[in-house]
């Protein structure tokens, strides 16, 4: 995933610095667009725009970004059709918590910012990182 977080935190970057915050992408649109690369989900293009309210921890600095489009992006590869046995998602909802937390210390944008965020680059070392947790934790998955 680091590639494409990587392409999607540089998106726009080439264009006049005026122009640049018209093409900022949050940190829940990067995780998902990248996991939707990265995993071949052929998500439509509306998939992305719902997340603009999931940024900057809703924009109240509660449940980060980078751990809601992960979350989205999980439920894209492993909820079923219905009716389903929702066991996978289950697993991969809470490996992802777990895992999260372990990366981070917490699932809170504010603290995340606090302790993990650049002065320089703002959030991209903490999507870059996601996106590592976020591959992990298909490893994991595909591994049971």
């Amino acid at each position: 995933m680091e590639k494409y977080v990587e392409i999607y935190n540089a998106f726009g970057k080439d264009k006049p610095v005026e122009e640049q915050p018209q093409y900022h992408m949050n940190c829940a649109e990067v995780l998902l667009r990248s996991a939707n690369e990265r995993y071949d989900l052929n998500l439509p293009p509306e998939s992305f725009r719902m997340l603009q309210g999931f940024g900057a921890g809703f924009y109240s600095e509660k449940t980060c970004g980078a751990f809601s489009g992960s979350l989205a992006a999980l439920g894209a590869l492993y909820t079923e059709e219905r009716p389903s046995d929702q066991a996978k998602m289950t697993r991969a909802a809470k490996l992802l918590v777990e895992e999260f937390e372990k990366e981070f210390g917490s699932l809170d944008c504010d603290y995340i910012k606090k302790h993990h965020r650049d002065e320089v680059t703002a959030c991209n070392p903490v999507k870059l990182r996601a996106g590592q947790v976020f591959d992990r934790v298909v490893a994991a998955l595909e591994k049971e």
